[in-house]
């Protein structure tokens, strides 16, 4: 098993506040988005219906607006 000895570990107060502020942001809605296809697909399974036309990638993809990088 190899160990790491050496690693770059980034510090938020290292980097720009501008920076710090997207990356969070990115995080709470990736996090929003992951959380309500979770949902919508236990309620569709509970239900044996789905009240979606689209499949769940173009879905998530329009309603929080987001590009393939974070739908994927």
């Amino acid at each position: 098993m190899k160990k790491a000895y050496f690693s770059i570990r980034i510090y938020k107060n290292a980097l720009n506040p501008k920076y710090v502020e997207a990356i969070g942001y990115a995080l709470f809605v990736f996090n929003r988005a992951k959380h309500f296809a979770f949902q919508t697909e236990v309620l569709e399974k509970r239900s044996g219906t789905s009240r979606r036309s689209e499949s769940m990638q173009i879905t998530v993809k329009s309603r929080f607006s987001l590009n393939d990088y974070y739908a994927n």
